[in-house]
């Protein structure tokens, strides 16, 4: 049951940390029932940077009202989209639930609702190979390589480990025995295809939370290691500094701006409020008028924003 708020407020809360939910009737009836169970699945392609927090919120809002997470630490999910070796990837995996485990705690969460579950943990076993063919018998190639399309690089995306992936983290969602999924909007058509396939497989048919995709620094895409342009959850505070100076932000606009995006989706989730030049903003609203009018400079806006995101790293790093 939730805890410490009423269930619509929860409800609120997990709708403004996302862009979409599929669906807002059928969220709201396990709320009511006290059944929901999430999960995301993180690919230990490198170490975690602050994006990671935007596709979190949801799943730390579902733990701290009292409900169980799980996190897929999906080494296996990475080694098919070729981001390395097996024993490279379940070690990253293993530093990345390292830095789960310390956003969880600075976020005050009662850690036991929390379990981390490493696919290759049971993604090999004979049982959920064989769901796995069932669900191959299903789903035809095209939808498989269409859900994967907005996952994959292009030049992995022709594979068939590419298609093998997208059954896989559908098939995930009833392994783990949860009833709501958290990712990405770069996630929508695999929790789509999910929705539909597992229904007809015999599974519940799972909720799907979706959440906004960060830009990249630069402002041309989004926030990713291989491209140089985020922040890691490990970075020094010189490093914070400097890639906050170096930033794209067009003084006044919001559109492609990452680092209002950045303001609105992991300051004000974070610390409830940005304070800039001395006034404290505790509404995105408010600070959009301020921002829209140029009252705040893209100098003092990236002054500010690197002081909070250091004490937010700080935060996670103590725990």
């Amino acid at each position: 049951m939730v805890a410490k708020i009423s269930q619509e407020e929860f409800f609120s809360r997990i709708r403004s940390a996302s862009v979409e939910v599929l669906t807002p009737e059928e969220l709201e009836s396990l709320i009511h029932s006290g059944r929901v169970q999430a999960y995301i699945g993180i690919e230990p392609s490198n170490v975690l940077h602050i994006g990671t927090l935007v596709a979190c919120e949801p799943v730390l809002l579902v733990a701290g009202a009292g409900f169980r997470v799980k996190f897929l630490l999906a080494d296996i999910h990475g080694w098919l989209n070729d981001k390395g070796e097996l024993d490279q990837l379940r070690e990253m995996a293993s530093r990345n639930g390292e830095l789960l485990l310390k956003m969880v705690r600075a976020r005050g969460i009662d850690t036991s609702n929390i379990e981390f579950v490493y696919g290759s943990s049971y993604q090999f076993s004979e049982k959920y190979v064989m769901e796995l063919m069932r669900l191959a018998k299903l789903v035809t190639a095209a939808e498989a390589k269409k859900a994967m399309d907005t996952i994959s690089k292009k030049d992995v995306s022709h594979r068939v480990g590419a298609e093998i992936y997208a059954l896989m983290q559908c098939l995930d969602i009833a392994y783990l025995g949860v009833n709501v999924a958290v990712g990405g909007m770069d996630q929508r058509k695999i929790h789509v295809m999910a929705r539909e396939y597992l229904r007809r497989m015999g599974y519940e048919k799972p909720v799907a939370i979706h959440t906004p995709i960060i830009l990249g620094l630069d402002g041309r895409a989004k926030m990713s290691k291989s491209l140089n342009n985020a922040i890691f959850l490990d970075d020094g505070e010189g490093e914070v500094a400097e890639k906050i100076f170096q930033a794209f932000c067009p003084e006044g606009e919001t559109e492609n701006n990452p680092l209002t995006m950045i303001v609105q989706h992991v300051v004000f989730p974070w610390l409830g409020l940005v304070e800039v030049s001395g006034k404290a903003y505790e509404s995105y609203e408010r600070f959009l008028e301020d921002w829209r009018s140029k009252r705040i400079t893209a100098r003092s806006l990236k002054d500010a924003l690197t002081e909070q995101l250091i004490k937010i790293l700080k935060l996670i790093g103590r725990n």
